[in-house]
């Protein structure tokens, strides 16, 4: 048999010098695959082959220790895993905006999606046909949450920002039609017609809790508050002067009608 000699400095060497970190890790993959396919898993100890394997299996060990002393770091642009059946599941990949990951339902529809973009991150739920439906994100200035159901287009958005909290839903048209706002200390409600404009505001500005109408060109035609004083009615022409009053104070009820002027012509008692 022929004796090889090895250099004792070579054996006080270390491997990963010696052969580099990648190749470390690959072999011991490599020994480990083969540890694995010996006899479905079984390793027989027969002979010089039975050597071979243990001093094989040895070997792995060692190189997955020496390996395992160094990070590993993959890089891709794009990570598509699939099930048994090689369905999409998840895909993990950049696209213009920014990083993205997504997710398949068992019949390749996407149902969730979360991401990073230029305004900031946000995450989309999608219904069984891959249609998007609720919307979670955040940007520099505001975070909020949409909401959509149904075939149209009506859906209700859920905003905060440094300027207040805003609640609003849409019609199919995507129309602002109903807004819930708090401002400061000020909460109001506010409710449009299918053209965009304002007909009815219920709020409370202070101690002072208020409602009032709106003419389809967003003029104040009549007007509901409670004020320290007592309650009181209003009601405006179309160029938004009061013409007639009606209130309940501590020293009794008193009507009053007002000119073009807003100057008192009539009143009771």
């Amino acid at each position: 048999m022929t004796q090889f000699h090895i250099p004792p400095a070579v054996l006080k060497g270390s491997p990963m010098r010696i052969v580099g970190k990648g190749t470390l890790t690959f072999a011991a993959f490599c020994l480990a695959v083969t540890l694995v396919n010996s006899a479905s898993g079984v390793i027989k100890l027969n002979g010089g082959k039975g050597a071979i394997l243990v001093l094989a299996g040895l070997a792995g060990v060692f190189l997955m220790t020496a390996a395992g002393e160094s990070r590993q770091v993959v890089e891709a642009e794009k990570l598509i895993l699939r099930d048994e059946n090689g369905k999409v599941g998840a895909v993990f990949g950049m696209t213009p905006s920014g990083p993205s990951v997504s997710f398949y339902d068992t019949e390749g529809k996407r149902r969730l999606a979360v991401g990073l973009g230029a305004t900031g991150p946000g995450v989309i739920l999608f219904d069984p046909n891959g249609k998007s439906r609720s919307w979670l994100y955040a940007t520099q200035d505001t975070s909020g949450l949409a909401v959509q159901g149904g075939p149209s287009q009506q859906h209700a958005e859920l905003c905060a920002s440094a300027v207040g909290t805003h609640l609003t839903m849409f019609d199919e048209k995507s129309e602002g039609r109903v807004r819930l706002s708090l401002q400061e200390a000020d909460a109001t409600l506010r409710i449009r017609d299918a053209k965009g404009k304002s007909r009815l505001v219920m709020g409370v500005e202070g101690m002072c809790p208020a409602l009032a109408f709106y003419d389809a060109k967003e003029r104040r035609r009549a007007g509901l508050a409670v004020t320290p004083e007592g309650p009181a009615l209003g009601f405006y022409d179309d160029e938004g002067r009061i013409r007639a009053g009606l209130t309940a104070q501590s020293s009794g009820p008193a009507l009053a009608f007002l000119d073009a002027e807003e100057k008192v012509i009539f009143s009771a008692p």
